[in-house]
């Protein structure tokens, strides 16, 4: 079976029938094809025009059948699209907070909320969360691909092109539509289980698929249920940081740190449905899911005064946090013939994404500092009986969204030339954004919940910690509530001007509540030089509304003085008297202008190129900026500032603006070739993508330094935080009742400066080098994953396999790693900006049935 991923850039494509059906998306219909037939399946993506077909599209897309994204043994849906579509990334961040959880999943190298993901072609809601610093992504909160179960898709389509004068904000690196699974008459589901190699990280999971007709007029109904459990893993190595029987120096008698991924567990259920009434289909799509993972912090030495309290943990502890994210989602539409020409489509979503913290194997140090303050004759045991609980709720974060969209697609007949086919469309949308604050335990200075805090238990020279050690919680004074609404006009159209030259344009009107409006436009077109040769290439404008996520985002972080006073850092709200003090008045759309040029060659029936080129540039692109200080020399010529930060009760103060454009250049390449080979039929598939990130300007006040609004640890995420060369060669063999599969996966470098020598000073005479190493590097690396399957009858199919066959790891830190001093030697591997994680070796086995 022949599966070609980018399809829709070729003239004229020779497929199986099976191929055919894997193209089509589930609001696509598609007209009979043989094999030498010119492929007529409509794609959701590249063009709001319902006629127009997929290999005749203006842009790139690649279209992955689930077929394809099972073979790998990867169960989440991010691992298994970055394993086959190059420019998709899927950093594994490590021990920063929620990442344990989500992941940023990131198209073209740009940000995670620049990126568009849609359901059956509607509008799909963004996560609750983002990492704040020190992360992939951080600042942009994306939409949670984890969330939704390979189980419930037919296939997953990435247009690779900016589209926001289509499908609105956030589409300025692409659009990704997943198409859930429509098939009825058979039961369907897999069992799988997995380790490492290093023995850890035990994974099962288990999916299960039925669908049902609904009468006689094609009607269905597509159930999904997925299940997944893993054990975590542990890269972590023995530490030096001592122990109350251990001397600070000597290597401690187990690994206490751990370095990997979490404890995890979920559970979803999904359908999607049709019903025809008339002349009309009412359809219906929802989801649930629950995930669970049980994430860590740094380890709290046993004699550090201000964390810990030995009459607790005489050794010290490693604080645990204990993440759940809840998603629920619902669509209903009708649609159908106006007249023979003319079609409408009326649809409205909800969605809706919770997440929550909780601490465990915790404490807040300042509960005993201050009971053994008020009883300085207090025994060990009582000091412990008063120190407070040991974990507990530290907050959490809410998003949900409802869109209703309106859509008319019809033709305009003109005599004596090729019709112009035409898509209107209205679009509303409202969303709401909230902080919930933690229990008090999870943030006060001690029971009483003081403006200041208590001499240690350790060291009376010493003021304890306030809050939950590893994840201090959400303070009352940081909850807060925000919403906006959006309203949006599009039309769209597209003809032939020849029977080789397609042409299309888009405009766009979006008005969003809280960031002005805008007016976007694209123009695209595709010219068949030969029957087996065509170039195509577009332009356009785009925007991206800054999320509630942003906009409505504050927090209050406690630290403590030498005095035992609170130092309080203060990330204020988009527009509050702080930034608007500095003519930061609010968050502005980010603006866009997107160049895609590309060529399509079928060199034979059974060869296939394409190749792109892009350029997109990003204006007014939206950053978390650097704290800057009380009567700091960068507020000297800012009194009014100065004023409003200090009545906010913050030492330091940062905010979100729109402070940098940038330039994104990259080159996409896609070959597919396949041959018989004895007595099977081999596909083997070569996709590179290669791209680069300039900052060209920095947007800040006047007399602010640029390093506030971007500091140096950020810009060295954004752009070399993700590889920029990506590639994967396939092997896809299939003879009769075997089949198997070998994939190269490379990765290129990254380096970012978090946790090196430029983010954290310490003096060079501490490093047995004289020198600290100023970046963190994960080097590039080839990865191979091969999998194996058997037929075992006509229903059952048995499989197994191996990724990353030969336990390719970063390099581990060396002694002049700042990560390695700080963590006593206990981190083996960087921690941040991994783009293919430290696991090593994994191995799996699976059975696929049907019945």
């Amino acid at each position: 079976m022949t599966i070609n991923r980018v399809l829709t850039m070729t003239a004229t494509i020779k497929l199986s029938p099976i191929a055919l059906a894997l193209l089509a998306s589930s609001s696509a219909m598609a007209q009979d094809a043989s094999n030498n037939e010119k492929i007529e399946t409509i794609s959701v993506l590249g063009s709001k025009v319902s006629n127009r077909t997929a290999t005749e599209s203006t842009s790139p897309i690649d279209i992955l059948d689930t077929e394809q994204l099972n073979k790998g043994g990867f169960t989440e849906l991010g691992q298994s699209l970055q394993a086959t579509a190059p420019s998709f990334n899927f950093s594994r961040t490590q021990v920063s907070d929620g990442s344990d959880l989500f992941r940023p999943a990131t198209l073209r190298g740009l940000q995670p909320d620049q990126t568009l993901v849609l359901i059956n072609g509607k509008r799909r809601h963004t996560q609750a969360i983002f990492g704040l610093s020190g992360t992939v992504g951080a600042g942009a909160a994306g939409t949670d691909m984890n969330s939704i179960p390979l189980m419930a898709l037919k296939n997953v389509e990435i247009l690779r092109d900016g589209a926001a004068a289509r499908y609105g904000s956030d589409a300025i690196a692409g659009v990704i539509n997943l198409s859930l699974n429509d098939s009825t008459g058979a039961t369907s589901g897999f069992f799988q289980a997995g380790s490492t190699g290093e023995g850890d990280g035990d994974s099962y999971s288990f999916g299960l698929n039925r669908g049902f007709d609904l009468g006689n007029e094609g009607g269905y109904i597509n159930l999904s249920l997925e299940y997944r459990d893993a054990d975590g893993t542990n890269r972590a190595e023995r530490d030096t940081g001592g122990s109350s029987s251990i001397e600070p120096g000597q290597l401690s008698d187990s690994v206490r740190w751990r370095q990997g991924n979490s404890d995890s567990e979920f559970i979803s259920v999904f359908y999607n449905a049709a019903l025809p009434i008339g002349d009309k289909e009412l359809y219906s799509f929802a989801g649930f899911s629950n995930r669970t993972a049980f994430g860590n912090g740094f380890y709290r030495d046993f004699n550090r005064a201000e964390r810990n309290v030995p009459q607790v943990y005489p050794d010290g502890f490693l604080p645990r946090i204990d993440n759940e994210a809840e998603d629920i989602s619902f669509a209903i539409g009708v649609k159908g013939d106006i007249n023979p020409d003319w079609n409408f489509d009326l649809s409205t979503v909800y969605g809706e994404n919770q997440y929550d913290y909780s601490s465990s194997n915790t404490i807040n140090s300042s509960y005993a500092a201050e009971y053994l303050s008020k009883n300085p004759n207090a025994s060990d045991q009582e000091i412990a009986d008063n120190a407070g609980p040991r974990g507990g709720y530290s907050g959490g974060f809410r998003f949900d969204q409802w869109t209703t969209n309106l859509d008319v697609n019809g033709i305009i007949e003109i005599s004596g030339a090729e019709p112009i086919y035409l898509s209107i469309g209205a679009e509303y949308r409202k969303e709401n954004y909230e902080i919930v604050p933690g229990e008090v335990a999870s943030y006060a200075c001690g029971l009483s919940n003081s403006d200041r805090s208590f001499p240690s238990v350790i060291n009376p020279e010493v003021f304890a910690d306030c809050g939950f050690q590893a994840y201090q919680g959400l303070r009352p004074d940081a909850a807060n509530k925000a919403d906006r609404s959006s309203h949006a006009l599009y039309v769209e159209a597209e003809t032939l001007l020849n029977e080789d030259w397609l042409v299309s344009a888009a405009l766009r009107y979006e008005d969003v509540s809280n960031s002005n409006d805008d007016t976007i436009w694209k123009l695209a077109t595709r010219y068949e030089v030969t029957d087996d040769f065509a170039i195509r290439a577009a332009a356009s404008t785009g925007f991206r509304a800054p999320s509630l996520q942003q906009s409505g985002y504050t927090a209050f972080t406690t630290t403590l003085g030498s005095d035992g006073t609170l130092a309080t850092s203060y990330t204020a709200t988009a527009g509050s008297p702080f930034p608007a003090a500095l003519g930061v008045d609010g968050l502005n759309l980010e603006s866009s202008d997107n160049f895609n040029l590309g060529l399509a060659w079928d060199v034979s029936n059974d060869l296939s190129i394409t190749l792109d080129f892009y350029q997109i540039k990003i204006y007014d692109r939206i950053n978390l900026g650097s704290f800057i200080g009380v009567d700091s020399e960068a507020l000297q010529g800012f009194p009014q500032a100065n004023a409003a930060l200090k009545e906010t009760g913050a030492v330091q103060g940062n905010f979100f603006s729109n402070s940098l454009d940038s330039t994104t250049k990259g080159i996409d390449f896609i070959a597919s070739y396949s041959m018989d080979l004895n007595g099977g039929e081999l596909d083997i598939t070569f996709a590179a993508n290669k791209n680069e990130t300039e900052i060209d300007h920095v947007n800040t006040p006047e007399g602010i330094p640029e390093n506030i609004a971007l500091d140096e640890q950020r810009r060295s995420f954004l752009t070399h935080g993700q590889p920029q060369e990506r590639a994967t060669l396939t092997f896809d063999y299939e003879q009769e009742s075997w089949n198997a599969l070998l994939r190269l996966n490379y990765f290129g470098e990254t380096e970012v400066s978090y946790f090196a020598g430029k983010h954290i000073v310490i003096p060079n005479f501490l490093s047995p080098t004289n020198s600290w190493k100023p970046t963190s590097v994960v080097e590039s690396a080839m990865l191979v994953d091969i999998n194996m399957g058997y037929q075992l009858t006509e229903d059952v199919t048995l499989s197994a396999g191996i990724d990353n066959l030969f336990d390719v790891t970063p390099d581990e830190l060396g002694e002049d790693e700042v990560l390695n001093f700080i963590t006593n030697g206990a981190m083996r591997y960087p921690l941040r900006a991994l783009p293919y994680g430290f696991d090593g070796m994994t191995y799996y086995a699976k059975i696929d049935f049907r019945f």
